[in-house]
């Protein structure tokens, strides 16, 4: 339920009933009246000759936003920002046959709503926009309809799932962030990297938000939901000796400011990743290594964050006609598309996606919802049970067999429909070992395979903060080597040896890897991690990619796997300063 360029969650609890008569309370909504009037007027939409609109949902993201960034010290940025987002879904033909799906078809950007609660203009603003959108709708589907003609065995799934209506209205969503304090904030924990010399770069980036999402739909849904998010970026970033770029952060996101760490412990995180950069600067460069590896804590969250991002939702293959096949007709299929009643895990272990849950074990849970972006609750899905795959994420895209919506649909998806993303999605484990015992287990393996060392991964750069020559390089060797698919490159690996001596190394990253290779866990242990991140649906999650985005978690313990392939990073290397950095006064 999220449009604009940074993550909005559902904050508060939505409680759903049969269903009721509130278009009363609604129209007390300056937004929603305009809404409401302005849908029930589009459905006599008609251009003679051509499919009348079936279904049409009229969206708004009102947002307010406080943000400040700083670096060393200093505020580069700060600004407040009101805006209201609207989108408008409008779909031709029937249930089954529509004009989304196929190549043609796409989601149509539409500027800004009035930020004045003037019920003239918004009906002015969504009458020109379902205008210009319903033209382009008859367009893809004539398209569409001379594509089919040209196939010979064409998918006869349903284009779009039927659902119950949903009549839910809350209070509107008030940012209770001070600017100021941010600024404040911005401007201590930035200064702490003064200290680092060897730093080259860094900045601390706050930011709140509180929109209230609304939404209109012919189906009779009417929905009005606040939403909020507080996020505190951390980054930092040097050269080693070679010239080549090391770096580490820190994201934190939440469902609300509130809920950041103490100042405290905010600095002391601050001080965490200034030291990481030092230490990485001073690192070897790792070697190639094929072995087991240990994924403690946030890395083994951030791995299965990753790994099933694709692997939990089926991708649906748009028409094309054969002379349009270089159209981007092929999206990224889920490598256990073909897996439902196949070994996935290991059998004892589970996964659960589970939006309801507000909290685990204290933390909260950025990944909480109660209703997804096409007003559709959001149910409990059982994904692997004792190793089997059981299910997949949905939005109201039928894919295959399935087709209706366990209420995950939180992303803009690909050919006019919505796309399935994670909520909270737990990672269980019936036999574990203990936190403090698997560098053990991890030495045990490393002696069966006979090598001289572990390797040890205590963070990856998920969601990633590469910048263009590191994705450059990846994707080269992605061709290069014919992967199809494999992680980011790992920020923090360790040389591990068997007296347990640790070395940190630099450099390295993953060759091909993908959910398939989750079948070789050999072990997981007792303490779950929490990993609360922004999600914009791509399995690198590029962080500074500006498109639509939502928040989910993830829960899941150290992993130990049996066999992973790193290699050494071949990049062209930076030029080292020609002169040395200022004298810097701590502050």
């Amino acid at each position: 339920m999220k449009r604009t360029a940074i993550a909005l969650s559902i904050s508060a609890a939505v409680l759903f009933g049969a269903a009721v008569d509130n278009t009363g309370d609604a129209r007390k909504d300056v937004q929603l009246r305009a809404m409401l009037d302005e849908v029930a007027r589009a459905k006599t939409l008609e251009i003679s000759g051509l499919e009348k609109p079936y279904f049409i949902a009229f969206a708004s993201n009102d947002s307010e936003s406080a943000s400040a960034t700083a670096s060393l010290g200093a505020l580069i940025n700060s600004e407040h920002l009101h805006a209201r987002r609207p989108v408008i879904v409008l779909r031709v033909g029937d249930y089954k046959f529509d004009n989304t799906n196929s190549v043609y078809a796409s989601s149509y950007r539409l500027g800004l709503c009035p930020i004045d609660d003037d019920y003239e203009a918004l009906r002015t603003n969504f009458w020109l926009s379902t205008d210009s959108v319903f033209k382009n709708a008859v367009g893809q589907m004539a398209r569409k309809r001379a594509a089919l003609r040209e196939l010979a065995d064409p998918d006869d799934t349903p284009d779009f799932s039927p659902a119950n209506p949903s009549h839910i209205l809350q209070p509107a969503a008030k940012l209770n962030a001070d600017l100021h304090a941010f600024e404040e904030t911005a401007r201590s924990l930035s200064a702490r990297f003064r200290t680092h010399t060897d730093v080259l770069q860094s900045v601390v980036s706050i930011k709140a938000i509180a929109s209230t999402y609304r939404l209109v739909t012919t189906e009779g849904t009417i929905v009005r939901v606040p939403q909020t998010y507080g996020g505190i970026e951390v980054r930092a970033s040097s050269l080693a000796p070679d010239a080549s770029r090391v770096y580490d952060h820190d994201l934190i996101a939440l469902l609300e400011p509130g809920q950041f760490p103490s100042s405290e412990a905010l600095a002391a995180r601050v001080d965490k990743v200034a030291a990481n950069v030092d230490a990485l600067a001073k690192a070897p460069i790792g070697e190639d290594y094929s072995g087991p590896v240990l994924f403690e804590q946030e890395a083994a969250a951030q791995l299965m964050a990753q790994a099933l991002a694709d692997a939990v939702r089926l991708q649906r293959k748009p028409v094309a006609a054969p002379g349009a096949q270089g159209r981007n007709s092929e999206g990224v299929e889920s490598v256990w598309a073909s897996r439902i009643g196949s070994k996935v895990f290991p059998e004892w272990m589970s996964a659960v996606d589970d939006p309801h849950q507000t909290a685990f074990r204290g933390a909260p849970l950025a990944g909480h919802y109660e209703v997804d972006d096409e007003g559709v609750a959001a149910e409990r899905v059982v994904l692997v049970d004792k190793g089997t795959l059981k299910s997949f994420l949905f939005s109201r895209q039928p894919v295959r067999k399935f087709n209706s919506s366990n209420g995950h649909g939180r992303l803009p998806g690909s050919y006019g429909s919505e796309a399935a993303a994670i909520g909270n999605l737990f990672i269980n484990a019936d036999e574990t070992v203990p936190e403090a015992k698997m560098k053990a287990k991890l030495m045990e393996a490393v002696k069966t395979a006979g090598l001289k060392y572990g390797i040890l991964i205590r963070k990856m750069d998920f969601p990633s903060t590469a910048n263009f020559g590191e994705l450059q390089s990846m994707a080269r060797d992605l061709q290069k080597n014919g992967y199809a698919r494999t992680l980011n490159a790992p920020l923090l690996a360790y040389r591990v040896f068997p007296d347990g001596r640790e070395e940190l190394v630099r450099g390295l990253h993953f060759k091909e890897f993908s959910a398939k290779d989750l079948r070789d866990i050999r072990a997981a242990s007792d303490r779950p991690y929490v990993l609360n991140y922004v999600n914009n649906g791509s399995s690198f999650d590029l962080i500074d990619i500006s498109s639509d985005a939502t928040t989910s978690s993830v829960i899941c313990p150290s992993l130990l796997l049996e066999s992973v392939d790193l290699g050494r990073i071949e990049e062209q290397s930076e030029k080292l300063p020609l002169v040395p950095a200022p004298a810097l006064t701590p502050q």
